[in-house]
This record gives C-alpha cells, structure tokens and sequence, in this order.
C-alpha cells in the first residue's frame, strides 16, 4: 500500500534578466581600458626609470626593481579592466530599468 504522489516541480522557463552588451558598450569599454592602463604603464616605466637614473642602477638592481613593479602594474591594468565591464554592464542595466519605467507609465 504504498501511495505515489508526484513531487516534481512544473518546468517553467526563466526569463534572462541580464544585459546584453551591444557595439557601444565594448567601444567605451575598451576605450577606457587603453586610456587608463596607458597610464598605469607610463607612471610604472616612468618610476621605473627615475629610480634607475637617480640610484644608478646597473641590470640586477634594475631587474629587481622592475620585478616589485611590473606585477602590480599589471595587477592593476587586470582590475582596471574588470572594474570597468562591472561598471558598464550596471550602467547598463540601470538604463534599461529606468527605460522600462519611462514606457511602463502611462502619458498625462
């Protein structure tokens, strides 16, 4: 005597609720991107290079130096990039909702 009762759930679709990129998005993004991490690689050469002319370093005391450098210069220009999709794609986002609110209300 045993009972069986059906316990599965219905299958229902899920509607996707993220933001698909489009040209715009990849153009500002890669344009920050360049921009900005030009600058982290100048400023990292730069000091790079004032400390090699001010202690007069000769290729290991540059190799060192360029070793405690380099890494956080590219460590940054990794953040730097995946700040900015972050920063787009809910910029993106906050845009639609507020464009969806704009139409979901009625005119007068």
């Amino acid at each position: 005597m045993s009972s069986s009762s059906n316990t599965t759930a219905p299958v229902v679709a899920t509607r996707r609720t993220g933001v698909r990129p489009g040209f715009t998005f990849y153009v500002v993004v890669i344009s920050a991107v360049l921009l900005f991490s030009a600058e982290i690689w100048t400023l990292t050469l730069g000091v790079l290079w004032a400390f090699i002319g001010i202690l007069s370093l000769g290729s290991a005391g540059t190799i060192s130096l360029a070793v405690l450098l380099v890494p956080g210069a590219a460590w940054a220009t990794w953040r730097l990039a995946t700040l900015a999709i972050r920063g787009e794609l809910a910029l993106a986002a906050s845009e639609r909702e507020r464009l969806a609110e704009d139409t979901a209300q009625p005119a007068g």
